[in-house]
């Protein structure tokens, strides 16, 4: 059957009409890292965003730490949809364990806008997480949170593109605290607000024995080789920093690590001289039982972050809070925040940057401060009561002044969990060679970087 000319012309007109609508403003992801648009009001924030929540409970429920009840993430959220109608926020609840499995699979699938990982760099680098400087720079945002959280390359800001990978949420801190009673039984000075090493060395040795006034036994201080000996190895550096060379985050394989070198060899030989003032059991996790208690017998936590024991007994005025351990340059080692991110293949891009930006606001951070009493990251937090936590404002500060110091992922898989049981080792009295062991870990993580050049190639071609 032949078909009229002009209604040939007009059908294909039509389709062609009708392709460039759907390039347009279709359902296609496109390049969503492209510059936003300007900023959405109620009326056209629409449509769904999937978030994916880790570390809070989707729901409302009890917390198994404080025995309280506490808001779940969606009633957290409430008060944003509630002005906007329109939009809708699925859950997604990431369970602690298998995590980054989940994290992987949601976003290979294309199947969530909205992330809260442990860190980024990994995700950012395949690909899968949105920059968010355009947005940042067209609400006039980034300004809002402490200015030294950008400076964490694994969470952050990447080192390569120099592009803002996630915002940050409630802080993460560990530094030095004290129990001042001990101190006082000794007649030993009190720590500097931001020691040194080697002040913590020196008083350390001088508060280990039999106290003075209560006839027992004290240890001059404590920290767990298992979580924390990469942070000792800072710590232990003569003021220098832990130097391990350089660190490609968007290529591993790119990486010129050297573990076996002076310093480190240093720092590890005062990790096991120093035994001798830390409690029995310490390498697996001992003798920290009664800190935050009245009957404590250790004078210094090295690595420490909760202070919830120290509250629950009213004993704020025991035990003191430093800024951590100073460098020759005056910065102390650890202080970052919780990591919320934008998947980049996101359907709905600015209702899930509206999403982040609320609940690592002013207002979403202030809804899990009332909750879990957890610190933020937002600079102006007049919400913070020092009547909630009087620790509140050293712990701000501890991140406010920060270097944050940054490990390759072997040192997780690899140097810590040997460092943990070579002093395990020296502990008990078993032999270990400090000068052959080192190198056969660096022929380790020689053969570590050669395997990352296979996947980074992999990774490259895609």
């Amino acid at each position: 059957m032949r078909v009229n000319r002009w209604k040939m012309t007009l059908m294909l007109t039509m389709c062609l009409v009708l392709l460039f609508l759907t390039a347009c403003g279709g359902g296609g992801t496109g390049d969503n890292s492209a510059a936003p648009g300007p900023a959405a009001n109620a009326d056209n924030l629409s449509g769904v965003v999937k978030f994916a929540v880790f570390s809070y409970p989707v729901d409302d429920g009890i917390d198994p730490v404080t025995g309280s009840n506490v808001k779940g993430m969606k009633t957290m959220l409430k008060p944003f949809l509630d002005k906007h109608p329109k939009l809708t926020v699925e859950y997604i609840e990431v369970p602690q364990d298998n995590r980054k499995a989940k994290f992987q699979s949601l976003l290979l699938s294309g199947s969530v806008d909205v992330l809260i990982l442990d860190s980024s760099i990994d995700f950012y680098n395949q690909g899968f997480l949105m920059p968010l400087d355009d947005y940042l720079k067209r609400d006039n945002w980034k300004q809002n949170y402490y200015d030294s959280l950008w400076l964490d390359k694994e969470r952050f800001t990447n080192a390569t593109d120099g592009k803002v990978m996630a915002l940050p949420g409630i802080v993460n801190t560990s530094t030095v605290m004290y129990d001042k009673q001990i101190f006082d039984d000794w007649g030993v000075a009190p720590l500097s607000d931001k020691p040194t090493a080697q002040e913590i060395l020196e008083k350390a040795a001088k508060l280990t024995g039999i106290n003075p006034k209560t006839g027992k036994q004290t240890y001059g201080m404590y920290y767990d080789p298992r979580s924390s000996s990469h942070m000792m190895l800072d710590y232990f550096s003569d003021g220098n920093g832990v130097q391990l060379g350089e660190t490609d985050w968007a290529n591993f394989g790119n990486s010129k690590l050297n573990f076996n070198n002076p310093q480190i060899k240093k720092s590890l030989q005062t990790l096991i001289d120093m035994n001798s003032s830390l409690p029995p059991g310490y390498e697996i996790g001992r003798g920290f039982e009664n800190w935050g208690k009245v009957e404590n017998n250790v004078a210094i936590c090295l690595w420490c972050s909760k202070t919830d024991e120290i509250l629950k007994n009213k004993l704020q005025d025991r035990y003191v809070v430093t800024k951590g351990v100073r460098d020759k340059n005056g910065k102390t080692s650890y202080g970052t925040a919780q990591t919320y991110t934008m998947a980049k293949d996101t359907k709905n891009p600015e209702a899930a940057w509206q999403v982040l930006k609320y609940i690592t606001g002013a207002e979403g951070q202030k809804a899990i401060y009332d909750n879990y009493k957890y610190l933020p990251s937002w600079k102006n937090a007049d919400w913070v009561s020092e009547k909630d936590n009087p620790y509140a404002k050293q712990l701000l500060t501890v991140v406010e002044d920060t270097k944050n110091v940054l490990f390759p992922p072997i040192m997780f898989s690899l140097i810590r969990p040997w460092m943990a049981e070579l002093i395990s080792r020296a502990n008990h009295g078993q032999k270990y060679d400090l000068t052959a062991e080192m190198a056969d870990i660096q022929e380790k993580i020689n053969k570590w970087v050669e395997e990352q050049k296979v996947i980074d190639a992999s990774k490259n071609k895609k």
